[in-house]
């Protein structure tokens, strides 16, 4: 083996291919295992805080394979499939869990269509129909204080 050898290692496409294996494995069986997640934050360190289809909150570990370089991104209002962690029980009932594989959109919205997805996870995602507008009021100003008002010295 040389200098810079890279036996053994997966590069990006592979890991995404191994990622869209994964996706499509599940999208055709059903399992109590595995559960469907939204990444909530990012918490570092390969963690992230995710909510589940009944609205429980936990914290899940990227796996090796997701972790990589070149492998597909785990973004906030992702869509992501996870597993339990039993052999992690904590004394506060934290929920711990790994993440198997995240889910393309549209991948996302066919699971949603089979009713395996509750709506309002990819709803959640959805921030382009930007309508509403910005909570804050811009149209009222406040007028600036007079020099005179303000006394240097007593600051």
């Amino acid at each position: 083996m040389g200098k810079g050898s890279k036996k053994g290692r997966l590069t990006g496409g592979q890991r995404k291919e191994i990622n869209d294996r994964i996706v499509h494995e599940v999208m055709d069986e059903t399992s109590e295992e595995i559960q469907f997640a939204r990444v909530i934050k990012h918490l570092g360190a390969g963690n992230l805080r995710v909510i589940l289809a009944n609205k429980r909150e936990g914290i899940a570990r990227i796996r090796n394979i997701l972790s990589r370089r070149g492998s597909t991104p785990i973004v906030t209002d992702d869509i992501v499939i996870i597993t339990g962690r039993d052999f992690e029980s904590n004394a506060d009932e934290k929920l711990r869990f790994d993440v198997l594989a995240v889910m393309k959109r549209s991948d996302a919205a066919k699971m949603e269509k089979a009713g395996r997805i509750p709506a309002w996870m990819l709803l959640a995602g959805d921030r382009q129909d930007e309508d509403e507008g910005d909570i804050f009021d811009y149209s009222e100003r406040v007028e600036e204080a007079d020099e005179e008002d303000i006394d240097i010295e007593k600051i």
